[in-house]
């Protein structure tokens, strides 16, 4: 341990089943190569990619003082991942809206008597 500066290392934990070369401080963990190779994740692959994933949000919208809530989704339009568009969700159910008032309460008056 003289040699190592005072850190145990240990092989990545890919080692075995990836031929990783690697070695880390923490036992039983992937290299930084594997985590960016996405071979840290423990269990089966998702069948889908991540960017073909829709997001679902609710876009305010403003009108006649009240904010109306529309759902929406952001839908990635390419392979790379640098492409996205926003729709609208084709089953809308209702979303409530949030009355608003654009009256802002008045400076507080000191009382005139104890």
């Amino acid at each position: 341990m003289s040699g190592s500066g005072g850190f145990y290392r240990y092989r990545c934990k890919n080692f075995y089943t990836h031929n990783c070369p690697n070695w880390v401080y923490v036992n039983n963990s992937a290299c930084a190569n594997c985590s960016a190779e996405g071979r840290d994740v423990d269990g089966v692959a998702p069948e889908m990619p991540a960017w073909k994933h829709s997001r679902e949000i609710c876009v305010p919208r403003a009108e006649g003082g009240t904010v109306q809530y529309t759902l929406m989704e952001i839908v990635n339009t390419d392979e790379s991942g640098n492409q996205w568009t926003l729709r609208y969700k084709p089953a809308q159910t209702q979303v409530p809206t949030v009355s608003t008032t654009s009256a802002t309460p008045g400076p507080p008056v000191p009382a005139t008597s104890f």
